[in-house]
């Protein structure tokens, strides 16, 4: 497909691929991995530049080379003269695709904060050690170039990507990815790390991640394991296969067979669970741009998150959320084929299935099928791991409240639309036993007004005349992301396991306590320190409410994943992290006159690796037609609720199959940015 100018994009493809190590232990799927990757691109609609270097293991026990010919061996200088190649030829526009599956390493730097700078990549060298590194931070440096060119980039990583390099035992029909460090590779084989042009600054980054990324907007990454993990060789079909390299190719070529574009988020998530139910030790991760699509494109996310299911050991099958996620018991589920297109809008039949929720633990659920069981085999049954669900209603007790005016009410067919709203619960002037902290009015200018609970009129959102086309539901669709907003915000774990409160310390770096209410000058920036205290990893989702009543992944946002890693001391660093936003009130308020907002900072602390797609929400739109674009006011009195809205959870012990209990928590930070602090 042609761009604006009429141009035709070019599909570059750089495939590393290395089994053969001279000094240390040989793999058996890598260049099998890349081979596979390469069958591929070249069966698709669209032709692709291809360069292949791989290093497969001789059978000459006594040879100290490859079986490929030199000018395809996966050294430094042909890697680098491969990247640059891609950099002089490439132009805007055009698709990156690099794929790297061999040994990973680390040399561990007491000294960097950033330990994760230190990921190196280890090639096959002819050289006395048989070996070099192509350092994280010379393909980082190379990344940067490409995305300064505008080149869409995609970069799979089917290596050890973890925290410490470790020696795992050996486990049946599976190697481990990584080897150790060895300095004197390093020494023999110096690298430049600005080899690409790079001014030495890879990111300035709101949160200091420790990942040697840049830019999200022009990449993407999947690595093939977290930063504390290994990856492994897995035997799949008799014969060694990188997991991640796998399970890729697997959905890529099942989406292509139906046509079907995901983006890069939606593809992460299938990957994830494919991982948690057939090799839950190893946990793949994303980095960058969400929203592309393989190969760069830019795909549409879809209206409603979707959630992943899987089949655990015993059959039952199960939702990669739960209460942290605002589960409950009874709640409903549209589950679909992984290969179903994203904007999907309702049940298809034949493919799709219904399913409640019958058991809710911390992070995970059990689902059931809604109907009667026919005579004929239950169509749950053909439910696999990677299906794909999608919420259709919610029971929760703690439903945001919205009273209706009279004049309002007999305006809006609020009953039926009450039926389709998941987090809203709607009354009116005649029913006053319940507290609400919304109200709708109809103002003298016959226009949907939305109040506050005293009432005041909140500024900041749209009035929609009663007149306009579909007004109706314009005002429903602003409720409903109302309700959605002060749901998330008000989920916290109550009565959660005591001993998972005592494995970690989060407080606010101005030493306020663990939980306040904050004041910041425009332009300054606050944070917060977490500090693990047990043995084992814990995993940071932050999150921002903003004055728009906008939800963003602040870890997303800022170029990394779903989560930040924190680990147990002495494992990989200090086991601490220190978290520092640049806050600031929105132009769109200054604009109007506001010198100060309120953002409200939620962290969910788990203890296992989890996503909350759900979470994540537009702007309002200050324009009734559009929806799209807003700005909530100052002086929010809303937040005196959140402890009658939270969610009195149960705390729930359970091991699942990988045998990690289930534990969250969460805090939130109010700050007050203003202008000027008094």
């Amino acid at each position: 497909m042609a761009d604006e100018a009429g141009v035709v994009p070019v599909h570059w493809a750089i495939l590393i691929g290395i089994d053969f190590y001279v000094q240390d232990r040989c793999l058996q799927g890598s260049v099998r991995d890349v081979q596979t990757v390469k069958e591929y691109l070249e069966a698709g609609p669209t032709p692709v530049d291809i360069i292949m270097l791989t290093a497969a293991t001789p059978a000459d026990p006594s040879s100290c080379r490859p079986i490929e010919e030199p000018a395809f061996w996966p050294t430094y200088d042909n890697i680098i003269e491969k990247l640059q190649r891609v950099l002089k030829k490439a132009k805007r526009g055009d698709f990156v695709y690099i794929h790297y599956s061999g040994h990973g390493t680390r040399r561990k730097d007491q000294k960097s904060i950033h330990s994760a700078g230190n990921l190196a990549f280890v090639l096959f060298e002819d050289n006395e050690y048989g070996s070099s590194y192509l350092m994280g931070k010379v393909l980082a440096s190379c990344l940067r170039k490409m995305v300064e060119q505008g080149l869409l980039v995609t970069l799979v990583l089917d290596c050890c990507y973890s925290g410490s390099v470790l020696r795992a035992d050996r486990v049946k029909g599976s190697g481990i990815r990584s080897i150790d460090y060895n300095l004197a590779v390093e020494t023999a084989s110096p690298q430049d790390p600005d080899l690409f042009g790079s001014d030495g600054t890879l990111r300035d980054a709101q949160i200091p991640l420790e990942q040697w990324l840049i830019n999200p907007n022009g990449y993407t990454i999947l690595a093939a394991c977290g930063p504390h993990e290994s990856a492994w060789e897995l035997e799949i079909e008799g014969a060694k296969r990188g997991g991640l390299s796998y399970f890729l190719i697997e959905a890529l070529s099942a989406l292509r067979k139906r046509g079907v574009e995901l983006t890069h988020q939606s593809l992460y998530q299938h990957l994830r669970i494919r991982f948690h139910a057939s090799w839950p030790r190893q946990t793949p991760m994303r980095y960058g741009n969400k929203n592309f699509s393989f190969f760069g494109k830019l795909g549409i996310a879809p209206s409603t998150a979707f959630t992943p299911v899987y089949r655990a050991d015993n059959g039952r099958l199960c939702l990669g959320a739960g209460e942290a996620h605002g589960v409950h018991k009874g709640d409903e589920y549209v589950v679909y084929p992984f290969n179903t297109p994203e904007d999907v809008v309702s049940r298809t039949s034949g493919t799709s299935v219904l399913l409640r929720v019958e058991t809710v633990r911390c992070l995970t659920s059990d689902l059931v099928r809604v109907e009667e069981a026919p005579p004929a085999p239950s169509p749950v049954e053909r439910i696999e791991t990677g299906w794909k669900a999608k919420p259709v209603t919610c029971l929760s007790p703690h439903k945001v409240s919205v009273r209706l005016s009279a004049s309002a009410s007999s305006q809006l067919s609020w009953t039926e639309a009450e039926k389709q709203q998941r987090f809203l619960h709607l009354c009116t002037d005649g029913e006053d036993t319940e507290p609400c902290i919304f109200y709708v009015a109809l103002n003298e200018h016959k226009e949907y007004e939305i109040q506050d609970g005293s009432p005041e009129t909140i500024v900041g959102l749209p009035t929609i005349p009663l007149d306009m086309p579909r007004a109706s539901d314009r005002i429903m669709n602003v409720l409903q992301h109302l309700a959605m907003f002060k749901f998330f915000e008000g989920v916290e774990n109550r009565t959660p396991n005591p001993s998972f409160e005592d494995s970690f310390s989060l407080i606010s770096i101005d030493g306020a306590g663990s939980s306040g209410v904050f004041d910041v000058r425009h332009g300054d920036k606050w944070g917060f320190r977490v500090e693990n205290l047990g043995d084992r990893p814990l995993y940071l989702a932050i999150f921002n409410f903003k004055p728009s009543w906008q939800v963003t992944n602040l870890v997303s946002q800022a170029g990394g994943g779903d989560c930040i890693v924190v680990q147990p001391k002495g494992k990989d660093g200090t086991g601490e992290k220190e978290i520092r936003l640049r806050m600031h009130v929105p132009e769109p308020l200054r604009s109007r006159g506001e010198k100060r907002c309120e953002d409200i900072v939620k962290v969910f602390i788990t203890s296992k690796q989890t996503s909350f797609p759900a979470m994540v929400l537009p702007e309002i739109s200050l324009h009734a037609e559009t929806l799209s674009r807003a700005a909530r006011g100052s002086d929010d009195r809303l937040s005196e609720f959140l402890w009658k809205l939270a969610t009195p959870f149960r705390y729930t012990t359970f091991r699942n199959q990988d045998q990690v209990q289930e534990d969250w928590a969460s805090r939130n930070f109010i700050i007050c940015t203003a202008m000027e602090v008094k």
